[in-house]
């Protein structure tokens, strides 16, 4: 009887222990999803506070009003080589300013400006970018494709990792072209930093740090350009060697930064990745990848229609291998989304949520093929129309310095078979002045292909003018012109009737995975990377209507 006991006590012993064991384990889970629902709530605060501070610089740049009386402080790089003394600031509401060019620091790359007009500005402070903690949380904001009236700067979250060369702050905030001078916050929307350049790798993003803007506060209100570089010294420093921060964490830290929000988010969308399938296309012995999203058991799946090669011939491979035959159901083409359908045993559906959030400033996190959760990051705009792409502007088919000098003719191109030669320097198009490359820029980007347009330039010292035949710009040469544009993006990456646009870096074969919220619930599909910084989802309401009209 004695014996029997003891081996009660010990059976009930260990379930407690494994009790104990399993409590500890959703304790932590929930302490970790308790950390990110924290970092979202300041997000969404902060988010709407430097929306409104954020501005488009020339319809090509970015900067950030930092005083109630209208200084701007942006990249200076952003205004070097400019000939005019202002530029064109647009506010997130749309309205337009004058602001008048002061002082800059060339090395540093940051520099001030002042609008002309008088009024009062919402503004951001100025934080400390030496106080900042180990994969501390931070915000940037730019308009990276300019201003556009139907979406504002596009916000991305990314941990401070360190500093590197001449002190500029290195982060996981993903830029690119035209996010220059864009501001760079903490999660109490101080700014910070501003943004600066970029290395090939995703996660290599370089900010000038505030501080140096603080010390040097009378010389940039006074108009000195200060800290100049040798003509042969490079824009921006080499070293891209980081020294971590010294300050171990801040209220806002957290350890791993985005891998400690991928791995937090796996925890709650476990074996989310048996419900994505990969989707195979055949023609003519050419065979295209993509991926897909098991919406239901009964076998029907959405992915990217355009990325289907073929409406026949697919097949899908589920998480343990089984291959079955797929057809198309059906096509939304107002979304480019496709509903096929599998007859496969044990198929594992997306849990559907009762209510689907996608306000901007969620943390969210992207499965994929075999992963639960691959990628991490934030709602960057909400859900809108994605009008369709633009026709193609004409490209002059020339290099062409800051001060509007040609300095390279490409074969073939426009300004070359128009008889420009190098050196010229480049006055006015079709009458305008072209006093800056901003001018210039601007110009162009309301021209199409084909278009006739009388160039004047002066040729040693004497005025003259042309007629040139604007080209379309070699795809080959849009990637080599800066790493930011040296990536694959989707065949169709516009004209969407209702699509979020996040951060997240998927693939494009990665349409068609699920988005999810910091619960694991379903939030959306993606459906399109558009650029290095973002991508658009379709919300999971929408997808799900669009598979029951389509049954």
């Amino acid at each position: 009887m004695k014996h029997r006991t003891n081996i009660f006590v010990i059976i009930k012993t260990s379930i407690l222990f494994i009790f104990l064991f399993l409590s500890q384990i959703n304790l932590n889970a929930q302490k970790k999803n308790e950390k990110l629902d924290e970092l979202e709530s300041q997000i969404q605060k902060t988010y709407k506070k430097v929306l409104k501070s954020t501005v488009s610089i020339n319809n090509n740049a970015t900067g950030v009003l930092i005083s109630e009386d209208g200084y701007i402080l942006t990249a200076a790089h952003v205004v070097l080589g400019v000939r005019k003394e202002q530029s064109s600031i647009t506010m997130s509401d749309g309205s337009t300013y004058n602001a008048i060019h002061l002082g800059k620091d060339v090395k540093g790359d940051y520099a001030l400006m002042k609008i002309v007009e008088k009024g009062t500005w919402e503004y951001l402070g100025l934080g400390s970018s030496s106080d900042l903690g180990n994969d501390e949380a931070c915000l940037m904001f730019g308009h990276s494709k300019g201003y556009r009236s139907d979406r504002p700067a596009l916000m991305r979250i990314g941990f401070y990792k360190g500093t590197k060369a001449l002190g500029y702050l290195k982060t996981s905030c993903i830029m690119m072209p035209g996010d220059s001078g864009g501001p760079l916050v903490d999660l109490n929307g101080k700014v910070i930093g501003v943004c600066s350049h970029i290395d090939r790798s995703i996660e290599k993003n370089f900010y000038a740090p505030i501080d140096p803007v603080k010390e040097n506060w009378t010389k940039l209100i006074n108009g000195e350009t200060f800290n100049e570089r040798a003509p042969k010294d490079p824009q921006f420093p080499k070293d891209n060697e980081t020294i971590s921060a010294s300050k171990i964490s801040s209220p806002f830290s957290l350890n791993g930064g985005k891998t400690a929000v991928i791995n937090s988010i796996s925890k709650s969308a476990k074996n989310l990745h048996k419900s994505v399938v990969k989707i195979k296309s055949l023609v003519d012995n050419t065979e295209i990848e993509t991926y897909g999203t098991i919406i239901n058991s009964e076998g029907y799946i959405v992915a990217k229609a355009s990325e289907l090669l073929s409406k026949e011939n697919l097949s899908c491979e589920q998480y343990n291998g089984v291959i079955s035959a797929a057809t198309v159901v059906g096509i939304d083409i107002s979304n480019d989304l496709a509903v096929i359908k599998i007859s496969s045993k044990n198929l594992i559906a997306i849990n559907i949520p009762k209510k689907v959030d996608t306000s901007v400033g969620k943390l969210i996190g992207s499965a994929s093929f075999k992963k639960d959760i691959k990628y991490s990051g934030v709602i960057s705009a909400s859900v809108r129309q994605v009008l369709p792409a633009i026709a193609s502007q004409g490209f002059l088919g020339a290099s062409v310095t800051f001060s509007n000098k040609i300095l390279v003719l490409y074969d073939n191109g426009a300004a070359k078979l128009a008889g420009l030669k190098r050196g010229d320097i480049i006055i006015k198009l079709d009458g305008t002045k072209i006093e800056s490359s901003s001018d210039r820029i601007s110009f162009l980007a309301t021209t199409q292909v084909n278009q006739k347009v009388k160039v004047t330039f002066l040729r040693e010292g004497e005025e003259k003018e042309v007629e040139v035949t604007l080209l379309k710009e070699n795809e080959k040469r849009i990637r080599n012109r800066h790493i930011g544009y040296d990536l694959d993006t989707s065949d169709r990456k516009y004209d969407f009737t209702q699509v979020f646009t996040h951060d997240m870096p998927i693939e494009i074969y990665e349409t068609g995975t699920p988005v999810v919220d910091v619960n694991g619930d379903v939030i959306g599909i993606n459906i399109a990377k558009e650029n290095r910084t973002s991508s658009f989802a379709i919300p999971l309401n929408v997808v799900l209507k669009t598979v029951k009209d389509i049954k």
